[in-house]
């Protein structure tokens, strides 16, 4: 498979079975990804703007500075579809999803390109 690169990195902010699950699956798809706890995904975002391209969380509501410039891909059993709505760019995908779905959405929203 051609090495792939996307503008910045994809963020994962979730417990931790689901973040190695989602952070495998992308870097699988050509992704660098950084698994982050809620503070340092936040000290992250406003401390090197630009630098990521997508975030994923179940936690949307933390991040909400940041709903006008990064795209989300809001990962919950029951998304809240008023919260969801205060993100330009924004994708739900519900638990349990397919790994396939995950990728769909991430090529979505931060697509990658060979290099």
């Amino acid at each position: 498979m051609p090495e792939k690169s996307a503008s910045g990195c994809v963020l994962v902010v979730e417990d931790p079975f689901i973040r190695r699950f989602v952070g495998g699956v992308l870097k699988r798809e050509g992704y660098l990804v950084v698994e982050a706890e809620l503070a340092e995904a936040l000290r992250t975002l406003r401390d090197q703007p630009g630098t990521v391209s997508l975030l994923i969380t179940n936690v949307p509501a933390h991040f909400c500075e940041f709903a006008e410039t990064l795209p989300l891909i809001y990962v919950a059993t029951f998304p809240d579809p008023e919260l969801a709505d205060r993100f330009r760019c924004c994708r739900t995908l519900h638990k349990p999803f397919r790994p396939s779905d995950l990728a769909a959405c991430a090529a979505e929203l931060a697509p990658t390109e060979d290099v």
